[in-house]
């Protein structure tokens, strides 16, 4: 449980992260509900009231399906009444909990179809207190009948008048009321307040907040709910380019390999189109990786004063910039890559700076916007960024503090990679990625990186939701090349496997 609101995104990435620990949304429902009866039994006395529970077909109806199995076991009689056809009961822990209620047979059922069935169900209108189960945080669009009947029944009752999580036609980020909402005399919402209820007080009522057996882990770890923002269905008029122009500036007149493979992981991670802006001297190397990628030369043998311009124009018609891999560690190279990134960074470019792009930052000033960039060094290339020795690199506490610590000095989010990589932000959140496996010390790795947090943030997502993503994606198509290939796998082979990462939990 926590003070701090938390929208619907972020509520949806926490559920499904607490799932990858192992704690079930049933779980989770169970004691949801157990916490609304406790709350209600603690104010009202409920022994021999009679008590209405409307429910709906989500996780909120079998939250209010829970608390009835408690309520009646404090002494309350109790009613529950399900709110459409049985058949559109949409959460299996839902519906398990309604079978349960089917079984108990001193609570009183009733399947609520239509507008006339609930305006003719009394129970309501006599009973000493109401709760409404029936939408919970989900709302994003007005009421449909027969559920707003429903909502319009349980404000006429005189009963008092509870709401698990959200008030039925509230939107639990902005507070809006779609069309009509319970108005409410208690709300108890669940593990945190949501913005909309500081918005709509008049319909919340007094707030209560319970917690529901989420871990406290939950909160700090990527998981499959990072990549559940990024794994939505495209539209169905998406055009050329809508899911994201990924600028790949590397390479030097010695390394060819790192733009490439930095490129081909942004394509497979879904970029629709992916630029590589290379020295000339590897420009053909590159193109023979592969024709997915579409590849120009910066005319110069490597990146230069004379290159910045070409980058600048290159970057304005991509999505993301991502800067660094394989560009070699020339004093020119290292003052030209400031003058880029300074100029860019002031008109707010999303940018990823990996590999020796990093290296040139460490004195340079430069701040970023922590919502469009994203830093991604190894141990090593951390102690360059803030210039000093930082300490045992293998205790993880000492990870975090200097990775949050780069991220205030250079205000943007930082993707420390490592055996568990850190993600943090300037304003001093972070999560911790376990994903992985100690073959990917091979070369390249880092690049697929790369590739995978420019793909992920040209989405348009805020840039720690990108990397949070990122980390977990790499890490767990290195663990599925490990298991077909052990200790022998390449960056190409957890590139192959980037699309069954993210579709994993899908």
């Amino acid at each position: 449980m926590q003070d701090t609101p938390i929208d619907t995104t972020k509520m949806r990435i926490l559920e499904m992260n607490t799932q990858y620990l192992g704690v079930s949304l049933g779980m989770l429902m169970q004691g949801a509900g157990r916490e609304v009866a406790r709350i209600i039994i603690r104010k009202e006395k409920v022994r021999g009231k009679h008590i209405a529970i409307l429910c709906g077909p989500g996780g909120n109806g079998g939250d209010g399906m829970v608390a009835a199995r408690h309520l009646q076991e404090a002494g309350a009689h109790v009613a529950v009444a399900y709110i459409g056809a049985e058949q559109t009961i949409s959460s299996t822990d839902t519906l398990f909990n309604w079978e349960i209620l089917k079984n108990l047979h001193d609570i009183e059922k009733a399947v609520l179809k239509a507008e006339s069935a609930i305006k003719n169900w009394n129970t309501l209108q006599e009973s000493d207190i109401a709760i409404d189960a029936i939408l919970g945080f989900g709302v994003k669009s007005k009421l449909r009948e027969p559920i707003l009947t429903a909502v319009k029944a349980f404000n006429k009752s005189s009963a008092i008048k509870y709401s698990i999580d959200v008030p039925t036609g509230i939107d639990a980020d902005t507070g809006e009321i779609h069309g009509d909402a319970v108005k409410a005399d208690y709300t108890i919402t669940l593990h945190a307040s949501k913005p909309g209820l500081l918005k709509a007080k008049d319909y919340v009522g007094k707030l209560y907040i319970v917690p529901i057996g989420i871990p406290p882990e939950a909160e700090c770890i990527c998981g499959p709910g990072d990549v559940w923002l990024f794994n939505r269905p495209r539209s169905a008029t998406a055009h050329k380019g809508d899911s994201g122009r990924i600028l790949i500036v590397g390479g030097s007149n010695v390394y060819s390999g790192a733009p490439a493979l930095a490129g081909l992981a942004a394509l497979r991670t879904g970029a629709d189109l992916v630029s590589v802006l290379a020295p000339e001297p590897v420009v053909s190397a590159i193109r023979s990786y592969s024709p997915n990628l579409m590849v120009s030369s910066m005319g110069t043998r490597i990146l230069m004063r004379e290159s910045a311009i070409a980058v600048i124009d290159a970057a304005q018609d991509a999505d993301v910039l991502a800067l660094g891999p394989g560009l070699g560690l020339d004093k020119e190279t290292g003052a030209t890559v400031i003058s880029i990134v300074a100029e860019l960074a002031v008109t707010g470019k999303p940018m990823v700076i990996d590999a020796d792009g990093l290296k040139s930052l460490f004195s340079s000033g430069v701040r970023f916007d922590p919502a469009r960039s994203v830093l991604t060094p190894h141990w090593g290339e951390l102690e360059i960024l803030l210039d000093e020795s930082l300490g045992d690199s293998t205790d993880l506490k000492n990870r975090m503090q200097h990775c949050i610590r780069a991220a205030l000095e250079f205000n943007s989010v930082v993707l420390l990679k490592g055996p568990v990589d850190v993600v943090a932000h300037p304003d001093g959140r972070y999560k911790l990625n376990r994903t992985g496996v100690p073959a990917m010390t091979v070369g390249g790795t880092g690049d697929v990186l790369t590739g995978i947090v420019a793909a992920l943030l040209a989405r348009g997502h805020p840039a720690f939701y990108a990397a949070s993503a990122a980390a977990y994606i790499s890490g767990l198509a290195g663990e599925k090349a490990f298991s077909d290939f052990g200790n022998h796998i390449t960056a190409t082979d957890c590139i192959a496997n980037i699309p069954c990462a993210m579709d994993e939990f899908n």
